[in-house]
């Protein structure tokens, strides 16, 4: 039951709109891999624009494919992510790496190469027997022999950054292909795909570095210093010091957590059916070995989801001691029976010492209180079930407790 003493914020008219936009994701860097239950650009810009000013903190301890810390350091701020996946690590710093004139260079050169290259099994990734085993698992021959290819060449490229723009475009070009699809591209049609996804990537990346690196009014090679990717559980971040001092208190949380009893899968492609491959790891160079729960703070099947809870109160008690009074929480969350699981959600985060804040706007906007919002763009394996409430996102704010 929400308290009759409810707080309110102020919220502008174009934050509520991005709540529920439901256009599709496209531009650099965003649309270079779609990293599962993320949340819209347009609704990070408009938070992050709402709540913080240039220089401030945003602060985001499951970042996932880096949507909020683009934005931020894209508007001038800094950012600071955070995740247990060595996959969306990967992904959120990659996205704000900048690349040079000369990167841009040598992966032009690159890309005319492989087009005019033959795929053949003459240059093949190293992989050892139990590796190839683990992470090219129910990758139908003809992918593959693509993937192999693909990545043993990016090794000729000589710097790090260039080798991981390059496999993040693989990593994008692989989810086109595969990722809940019914049938396969031939070898062809994959390469022509990622020759084409990497011509576009890399001239919208490098104009999207330079527009963020003018907006801090640093040079590109300096991009990164505005932003921190830590790849680590959320638990226990409050000596973190990896987080400059300097840039705490953060001015805003922003963040989707994983869904309490809601069947995301973040950590593999779901392929031909219900085959899966941890394929994703393996093309962006990153080791994997856990289990869907490692991933989403529990089993979505354990009774009254008590490690889920107990997970997430441990991530806001540590994430509080980055904040103070002024800064604010914004989160999108999904529920498979909000009924109960919203209630305990809020009552966890007030253990965590966190109040609930209420969106003072338009109250048309607003069911009981808070802005909800359809999810566009489920999983083929969500839309089997029809109209379920893991179908709608709820927005919730929250300050300190004072």
């Amino acid at each position: 039951m929400r308290s009759a003493a409810i707080h309110r914020i102020a919220v502008a008219p174009s934050l509520v709109h991005a709540v529920s936009n439901r256009d599709r994701v496209t531009g650099a860097p965003h649309d270079f891999y779609r990293y599962p239950a993320r949340f819209s650009p347009v609704f990070a810009r408009e938070a992050i624009k709402a709540f913080t000013r240039r220089g401030e903190t945003v602060l985001d301890p499951f970042c996932g494919g880096g949507t909020t810390l683009v934005e931020a350091i894209s508007l001038g701020r800094r950012a600071v992510g955070m995740d247990i996946s060595s996959l969306a690590t990967f992904v959120a710093r990659t996205k704000t790496t900048a690349i040079s004139v000369h990167d841009k260079k040598e992966i032009t050169a690159w890309i005319q190469f492989i087009d005019s290259a033959r795929v053949c099994g003459g240059f093949s990734a190293a992989l050892s027997k139990d590796d190839a085993d683990y992470y090219l698992r129910n990758l139908p021959p003809n992918v593959r022999r693509f993937l192999n290819w693909s990545s043993a060449l990016v090794m000729l490229l000589h710097r790090e950054r260039q080798r991981r723009f390059v496999r993040m475009v693989l990593l994008g070009t692989g989810q086109w292909g595969l990722d809940c699809k019914s049938s396969v591209p031939s070898v062809s049609e994959f390469k022509a795909e990622f020759v084409r996804r990497l011509r576009i990537a890399l001239d919208g990346f490098f104009e999207f570095i330079t527009e963020a690196a003018e907006n801090n009014g640093i040079p590109r090679c300096r991009l990164s210093s505005v932003r921190r990717v830590i790849n680590r559980s959320s638990e226990d971040c409050e000596d973190e010091g990896r987080i400059p001092t300097s840039w705490l208190p953060a001015k805003l949380v922003l963040t989707s957590p994983p869904y309490p009893g809601v069947h995301v899968v973040y950590h593999r492609w779901q392929i031909l059916g219900r085959k899966e491959t941890p394929a994703p790891f393996w093309l962006a160079n990153q080791r994997d070995g856990a289990g869907a729960s490692h991933y989403l703070l529990g089993s979505r099947s354990e009774p009254e989801l008590a490690t889920y809870y107990a997970r997430l109160k441990a991530i806001f008690t540590s994430t509080r001691a980055l904040l103070n009074s002024e800064s604010i929480v914004v989160q999108l969350v999904a529920f498979s029976d909000p009924a109960w699981q919203l209630p305990t959600y809020l009552e966890t985060m007030r253990d965590a010492g966190f109040r609930e804040v209420e969106a003072n706007c338009n109250a048309h906007a607003k069911i009981a209180g808070r802005i909800w919002r359809e999810v566009p763009g489920r999983k083929w394996y969500a839309n089997r079930k029809g109209k379920l409430p893991a179908s709608k996102e709820v927005m919730l704010l929250h300050r300190l407790t004072t």
